[in-house]
This record gives structure tokens, sequence and C-alpha cells, in this order.
């Protein structure tokens, strides 16, 4: 009999409430980011939170949590004949790339000469948006 790695599978539920927890803490993470270098600049950037916010709304109701909902979707119709599923399944595969550019983006982002007051707009619009998504997760029916 060979020898197989055991899947480290958990439950439906648990795969939604990791992928809620991945997104807010990210979204969290960005924004706070944002904050640091609106609080470092020496202009008046109040409207430049109420932009990034703005944004990071429209953009977390009709992008983001549309995804949510998809991916929620995908997580509960995964294997239907197994009680517990691999907890790396939590998002698609392509989901991992997307994520692996966007993380790259971020490191060209931040080592750019952009300025961070500009920077922080965008980290905010995304860090907000990711974060409005999230609760399309926390607020999904248990399965």
């Amino acid at each position: 009999m060979p020898f197989r790695l055991p899947e480290p599978a958990v439950k439906r539920r648990t795969l939604i409430l990791s992928a809620a927890a991945v997104w807010g803490l990210v979204g969290a993470f960005l924004s706070f980011r944002a904050f640091l270098w609106f609080r470092a600049s020496d202009r008046r950037v109040s409207w430049m939170v109420a932009l990034a916010l703005a944004v990071g709304f429209l953009k977390g109701h009709f992008l983001l949590t549309r995804m949510a909902r998809r991916n929620i979707r995908r997580i509960r119709e995964l294997s239907p004949h197994k009680a517990k599923i691999c907890v790396f399944a939590f998002q698609a595969i392509q989901a991992y790339l997307v994520i692996l550019g966007m993380m790259f983006l971020g490191i060209l982002l931040r080592r750019s000469s952009i300025p961070r007051e500009v920077l922080a707009v965008i980290y905010l619009a995304i860090g907000s948006a990711l974060f409005y998504a999230s609760l399309a997760y926390w607020c999904a029916e248990p399965t």
C-alpha cells in the first residue's frame, strides 16, 4: 500500500469562513497601510479618504460581492460526495494566480515614484472594497 499524505480537509462552512477571514484581513491590512500614509502626509487628505472609500464601496458592492457570492456557490458545489474539502479550496486556482499578480503589482507600486498619498487612495479603495465584500462570506447561510 503506497504512502499518501493526509489531505488537510475541512467542512464547507470552514472554507467559507476562511475566505471571509482572508478577504477581511487583507482589506484591513491595506486600509491600515493607507491610513498610515495619509497620516504621514502634510496635505489635507480628507477628500482623498472620502474618494477612496466611495470607490471602495462601489467596487466592493458591484464587483467583489458578486465574486464572493460566486465563490460561495463554487465552494458549496465542490465534490458533493465528500463531507470535507481541501482547506486550500477556499479560493479557485485562478484566484490564487490573481492574488499573486496583485501582490506583485503592490510591490511594484510601493517601489515606484508615485506619491504615497496617491498610493494611499488606491490601497484604501481596494482594502475597503475587500473588507466590504468579506461581509458576503460572513453573512452566507451555513451549509
